[in-house]
């Protein structure tokens, strides 16, 4: 029995009984790698500045990895404003987040696997295999590594937002002959489509000389252009052998990492590629999950649409998950930009909800829609029903560049990820991908702080939103009280009758002008340009009224030409009810256009009108 003595209470950590770290540099590291600087950099910093000479720097690197390994961290993977289940998701494959790792080298699965993996004992493995290194003497074979393996590779999807330790990878599917669409609407065209066009894409990159190599390797004709001898390959990659070889020149191995993220950024779940992407591996990720997103964002959403129901019919549904179902006329209004699809339970659950309908939304309904940088790839003109701008409720809301962003920092980290081992490699990058999702919930709460009152406290819901602590939450938006959303249901429903007296006929209503005119001071002016700055983020938070929280892009919609969001219109009226003079009496009267009000003031006479009446006259 091997023992190593943790003095953690004395501020260091031991890895080998020789490389003892403080727990100041583990920190400094952990830092280090959030802004892209491999531990070699940060020693060969201190090395520098300190004249010390340090021991191997791959050794340093396991003794940090050893630190985080035995770290009690939850991997939690969730926002603290979007919960544990989001309603809509934004999906992608950072492809050059590599390790290397020949095909050949992969065994094929058994033949009792069914593609389902115990996610806990997989990363427990993987945390054992890194522990071990510290324990087992250099040089000697370590009998606890985890090698890559179609039946024993996990992605890792938070405990909350999992459907069960048992979760989906199927990637040993992609190993069978590719089929060969006829151009239906039901062919399940979406993994072998995406691989080779992936695979194209990525050999127009590739040197003429590389590109001529490999059209010996794969027997193909190697004169020409190197447009000519990427046409031919391409061609000939629907065989599996020719498919093969050019993936191992183009990738190394690996395909990348899938990951889900919500509108904020944060990353709900991350899927480490033995093969190139396909829908497969999100459709894996999905069908793992508790709870189905409503709206799943994505650069092929007719591949996801149609393999998903391939495996599940009916997941995406209506119309395939379009938006309207695809006729010629519905497809002319979506082109010229004529036609809407209001999803209102994004901002209100769906009263009554739908069966098996989301705990967020209500709605049973799930929709795939294009990112805005791929709304024009697709031939097929039906694909314009999966434009995020269709749905008012995504406009502005929806950040789909937001998987974007977190790629262009992470491409950062290969130079030192990509080359570590595939053990090390993933423990790395889910380790860093943890800790870059606490900065950004930590970054939500600061701004939820900023507008909240100093002394009302705040705290997770069930769903894992953050929600003030006096303020019940559960099946209602965040910030929102029951009180708040019966009102607000009745100056909808309208059909509550209300005691009132005489009435006050419309030609003496008008609509109060005396401010209209008046000109704002120069701080007035600069807070206003501040909240209308269409530039900042619409996320953002800038004030709170009665626990509702409210954002650039509700002011946006109050400010600017675009229809108004109703939770910025409540609020107003709220402002206007505390604040009101006793002298001053107001009245909301409905105007012949569906969903729009006018707010009057009489000045003569307290006035009163019922709602359901105003309609009627």
């Amino acid at each position: 029995m091997i023992y190593r003595y943790q003095e953690w209470e004395e501020g260091i950590h031991n890895f080998d009984d020789h490389i003892i770290l403080s727990l100041h540099l583990c920190l400094m590291i952990r830092n280090a790698l959030q802004t892209h600087t491999a531990i070699s950099k940060v020693i060969e910093i201190i090395e520098t500045t300190e004249k010390v000479s340090f021991p191997n720097k791959e050794r340093v690197l396991q003794a940090y990895l050893h630190f985080e390994a035995l770290t009690n961290h939850d991997y939690t993977y969730s926002c603290v404003s979007c919960g544990y289940s989001p309603a809509v998701v934004v999906m992608d494959l950072h492809k050059k987040g590599v390790f290397s790792m020949p095909l050949s080298e992969i065994p094929s699965p058994p033949d009792n696997y069914d593609g389902h993996v115990d996610i806990n004992n997989f990363w427990e493995a993987v945390a054992t295999e890194i522990i071990s290194r510290g324990l087992i003497p250099c040089g000697r074979k370590n009998p606890f590594v985890v090698p890559p393996s179609y039946h024993h590779w996990a992605p890792w999807i938070g405990p909350h937002t999992r459907r069960s330790n048992s979760v989906l990878n199927t990637e040993f599917e992609k190993m069978q002959s590719p089929k060969i669409p006829n151009g239906g609407e039901n062919d399940d065209d979406g993994d072998d489509k995406i691989n080779e066009e992936r695979l194209t894409d990525e050999l127009v990159n590739l040197k003429v000389q590389e590109v001529r190599a490999l059209c010996k390797q794969c027997g193909v004709d190697d004169k020409g252009s190197k447009v000519d001898l990427v046409m031919r390959l391409s061609e000939k990659m629907s065989d599996r052998v020719t498919y093969n070889k050019v993936f191992e020149k183009v990738w190394g191995a690996s395909g990348g990492w899938a990951v889900i993220t919500c509108p904020c950024g944060v990353v709900y779940s991350v899927k480490f590629n033995l093969r190139a992407e396909s829908p497969r591996d999100f459709v894996d990720l999905l069908l793992s999950w508790k709870h189905f997103p409503k709206v799943s964002v994505y650069d092929y959403a007719r591949g996801l649409a149609l393999h998903a129901n391939h495996r599940q019919p009916g997941i995406f549904a209506p119309f395939q998950g379009r938006l309207l179902d695809p006729t010629p006329e519905n497809v002319k209004q979506a082109s010229e930009g004529k036609v809407h699809v209001n999803m209102p339970w994004l901002k209100l659950p769906k009263m009554p909800a739908d069966k098996d309908g989301h705990p967020l939304t209500g709605s049973s309904q799930h929709f795939a829609l294009n990112d805005v940088f791929h709304q024009g790839n697709s031939k097929d003109q039906r694909e314009v029903l999966r434009k995020l701008e269709l749905v008012p409720e995504l406009t502005g809301l929806i950040n789909s560049q937001c998987v974007e962003q977190l790629f262009s920092g992470m491409r950062k980290n290969n130079y030192f990820l990509n080359v570590t081992t595939p053990s090390t490699h993933i423990f790395l990058q889910r380790n860093i991908l943890h800790h870059y999702n606490i900065a950004r919930n930590q970054k939500m709460k600061r701004q939820y702080s900023k507008i909240v009152p100093p002394d009302v406290a705040m705290q997770c819901d069930s769903h894992g939103r953050i929600v003030l602590a006096h303020s019940p939450s559960a099946g209602m938006t965040t910030g929102s009280s029951v009180k708040e959303q019966a009102e607000s249901q009745e100056l909808n429903d309208g059909s509550e009758q209300r005691p009132h007296g005489d009435f006050t006929s419309l030609h003496k209503l008008s609509a109060h002008k005396a401010g209209w005119g008046q000109e704002l001071q120069d701080s007035q002016e600069q807070v206003l340009s501040q909240v209308l700055d269409e530039t900042k983020s619409p996320t953002q938070h800038l004030a709170m009224v009665n626990n509702i929280i409210l954002t650039h892009f509700d002011f946006w919609s109050l400010g600017l030409e675009r229809d108004i969001d109703g939770t910025i219109l409540n609020c107003c009226l709220k402002v206007i009810e505390k604040d009101n003079a006793a002298s001053l009496q107001w009245i909301l009267l409905p105007v012949f256009i569906p969903g729009h009000w006018i707010l009057c003031t009489h000045c003569s006479q307290p006035i009163s009108w019922p709602l359901d009446e105003a309609c009627n006259e």
